[in-house]
């Protein structure tokens, strides 16, 4: 297992490296160069003070844990309440949906019958809606933001628990610094979905299995059997890729636990109280469903193979694909299977099998090359956030997914070290079920399901402790070369002297190659004035405009513009002419591709416009539209409709260097300054006997 993992996140470690999918807009990637050197000093450093904490007592380094907790929640504290946003059109449609079962409703969203596995979720929120009386979107937001943070902070509590019983105190501190580091840990709370609260589930189940398995008493088995069951149930019913957590634990019990007589028969007592909970579970799922009008429409839902169809489409990097899952649902059941395994077998006949090598690596590509997971994409439309992200977006998102990155490729190197380390010397059960549980994820996606970044989400917390599990690995082999009497004072001093060398040489010339592009050369930026980014999708709601007629949405732009998207509109460019006026004077008029475009040649100023689409044909034209009753998705809603509103993009367009001069210089020194902390600390924190030297 730990070779696997080694050749699989050394693969990963790669395209982290130098082929980042490009998800992140107007983000620019630094050089790999940049990206090595920097890893390369935050893992240094983090060795350094593994080191120095592995020498003192476990009292310190709770001590340090526990002040990055402190540090991390006040953070949490600070973004719950400042940033509330509705996330992108998965979690955005839920929280529809769930508005509408909360006030009454039982009609469900034609987006469930290809997700039904986000219905259990979408009740839960809207119990929380209810029980918090919580209707408003900023109000909700306040609630799903603690609520997440909250599952969130337990999760990773959990793991700086394993690792400090199984490991060390000091590898549980390094886990907190690096966690408290990685941003999706918190940016991802902002986004009420299924990975943000699904997360929680296998650290729980890593509890209760240890629990299982130190127990001697049968009833004490039973029992956390039965809490293995509950929470599997829970977890399952929420995000069902986490069946590979039970087929982890069954190849973990088969791989390192003594099979004979007796571990067999407590095995099967464990199974049996296992199973009749999760089918108890899923049996008390459908009858809440019900309850909630919702039922599985067999014509309209997805064939279990579609998933995997999709995963081989070469255009969408392996991606859900709209195109693919209208042409395989909708159709009545026997013919959605029959065109689902005929799209299936033609990709598997083309692609072959050097087609189906390359379409796993660039599956591996789209889920695991960004450690952000695609955090700006989820929330994607703030009803509320701080008027100087707004206004400096572009750069704290660079700097944002550009330091993740760093951490990410740090988590990577460590913790392949940690498998080489394990190959050559097995010794960590518990490792072994952590590689177990990654690599079963990473297989799911990448042989029968679609990938996206954020699938990748529950695997994270096991990578960070595999990685803090690496750290402990590489301080004890240099602690053991630095003890050596032949290595000796001269020893520690040149390791000091040519790791600073290094350093210097790799960081002037990562300075080198990202100056000009950074600094020096204009970079085309957006930034969202005003946006309606919930799509229609799946929702399937439409308005009717008769020939020559028109309808009208006011837009409030509060700052100067310089572009209008209007995506559903583009798609029909040619029969529509769309104007946008400002006081009875026309400002924008497009027509024909023109609105595709959607580029104004002059800045505009701020202030409330009218938005006017007109059918230029002789037929009748259908304009899609969000419907929401209970949700104001933005300041007006279409005019002489109610509650239904156009998705676009209101954007500031130009051209300027992504940083400024100064802080391009201060991102560089800061890692020159960890630099110089990590060299001295080589040459003087593993020495036990280093004093300070007197002077004459």
């Amino acid at each position: 297992m730990a070779a696997i993992t080694a050749i699989i996140f050394g693969v990963i470690f790669f395209t982290a490296l130098a082929r980042q999918s490009g998800d992140f807009g107007q983000a620019l990637w630094l050089q790999p160069s940049s990206l090595f050197f920097m890893s390369l000093t935050i893992g240094v450093f983090m060795v350094v003070i593994n080191m120095w904490l592995g020498r003192a007592s476990a009292k310190v380094a709770n001590w340090v844990s526990t002040v990055v907790l402190v540090i991390a929640v006040a953070v949490q504290v600070y973004l719950a309440f400042h940033f509330v946003g509705i996330g992108n059109t998965d979690p955005a449609l839920m929280r529809l949906q769930a508005l509408n079962l909360a006030n009454g409703s039982h009609h469900w969203f034609s987006y469930f019958a290809w997700y039904p596995h986000n219905v259990n979720l979408t009740i839960f929120l809207t119990w929380i809606i209810e029980l918090f009386h919580v209707h408003s979107a900023v109000a909700t937001g306040y609630v799903l933001n603690v609520l997440n943070f909250i599952l969130i902070d337990f999760t990773l509590i959990m793991s700086w628990r394993l690792i400090r019983r199984y490991v060390a105190a000091s590898s549980a501190a390094m886990f907190a610094i690096l966690a408290a580091s990685f941003a999706p840990f918190y940016w991802f709370a902002l986004n009420f979905y299924v990975d943000s609260v699904a997360v929680v589930i296998p650290l729980m189940m890593v509890v209760f299995l240890n629990r299982y398995f130190s127990r001697q008493q049968p009833l004490s088995k039973a029992g956390y059997a039965a809490l293995l069951g509950v929470t599997f149930t829970i977890g399952y019913l929420i995000k069902p890729n986490l069946l590979i957590v039970p087929i982890a634990i069954l190849i973990y019990w088969l791989l390192a636990a003594r099979i004979n007589r007796t571990s067999v028969v407590r095995g099967l007592i464990g199974l049996v109280v296992f199973a009749p909970i999760w089918l108890a579970g899923v049996g008390v799922s459908h009858a809440v469903q019900s309850h909630y009008g919702y039922h599985v429409n067999q014509s309209k839902t997805l064939p279990t193979s579609a998933w995997t169809a999709m995963g081989l489409n070469q255009d969408s990097e392996g991606r859900f694909n709209e195109h693919d899952a209208q042409a395989m649902s909708g159709h009545g059941r026997k013919e959605n299977i029959k065109a689902t395994h005929k799209i299936l077998s033609d990709r598997l006949q083309d692609a072959g099998v050097w087609g189906i090598i390359k379409q796993s690596y660039q599956k591996t590509m789209t889920m695991w090359s960004t450690g952000n997971l695609g955090m700006f994409q989820s929330p994607n439309q703030f009803f509320k956030q701080p008027s100087f992200y707004q206004e400096h977006k572009n750069k704290l998102q660079f700097l944002l997914v550009n330091l993740t990155q760093i951490v990410y490729i740090t988590v990577l190197g460590a913790m392949l070290i940690g498998s080489v380390f394990e190959m050559l010397s097995p010794r960590r059960n518990q490792v072994l079920f952590y590689e177990l549980i990654v690599l079963g994820i990473y297989g799911m996606h990448m042989l029968f399901w679609t990938v996206d970044a954020h699938y990748a989400y529950v695997t994270f917390p096991f990578l960070f402790m595999m990685a803090a599990t690496g750290l402990h690995d590489i301080s004890d082999l240099l602690q053991q070369f630095f003890a050596h009497p032949a290595y000796g004072e001269r020893g520690r001093t040149w390791t000091g002297i040519v790791t600073l060398l290094i350093f210097a040489i790799g960081l002037g010339y990562a300075d080198h190659h990202n100056r000009q592009p950074l600094v020096a050369t204009p970079v085309v930026q957006t930034q969202t004035v005003s946006s309606q980014m919930v799509s229609n999708y799946a929702q399937h709601d439409a308005i009717k405009l008769t020939p020559h007629h028109s309808l009208s949405e006011k837009i409030v732009a509060k700052r100067p513009f310089s572009q209008l998207n209007l995506p559903d509109v583009a798609s029909q460019s040619e029969n529509f002419s769309v104007g946008l006026r400002m006081n009875r004077q026309t400002v924008y008029q497009w027509s024909s591709l023109d609105v595709d475009a959607g580029t104004a040649n002059t800045l505009q100023d701020p202030g409330t416009y009218t938005l006017r689409i007109t059918n230029r044909t002789n037929q009748p034209l259908y304009i899609p539209a969000t419907a929401s009753p209970y949700l104001p998705l933005s300041t007006h809603a279409i005019s002489g409709h109610p509650h239904r509103y156009l998705l676009y993009h209101v954007l500031n367009v130009f051209n300027t260097p992504i940083i400024s001069s100064k802080q391009y210089q201060l991102l560089f020194i800061s890692f020159a300054i960890l630099a110089i902390i990590s060299s001295l600390g080589l040459e003087y924190w593993p020495n036990p006997d280093w004093k300070e030297p007197k002077l004459d």
